[in-house]
């Protein structure tokens, strides 16, 4: 892989975190106006999912960027 792949390969995935943390966002005010019983418990649970995604994404980057 080229040095000018990589660079594109972290950028799609700083991207990809992005959009990721903007849905834990989302799920995370939900959760602050549940329509129904448990929905706050259901959005949080998502929203913390969403979160390790983005943070993995992000430390993919990280490593194509280091190399």
């Amino acid at each position: 892989m080229t040095k000018a792949e990589k660079k594109l390969q972290a950028a799609n995935l700083r991207f990809l975190a992005a959009n990721q943390r903007s849905m834990a966002a989302g799920y995370r005010r939900q959760a602050m106006h549940p329509a129904y019983p448990g929905q706050d418990t259901i959005c949080l649970a998502k929203a913390d999912q969403i979160a390790v995604f983005a943070a993995r994404s992000e430390a993919e980057a990280d490593l194509l960027d280091a190399s």
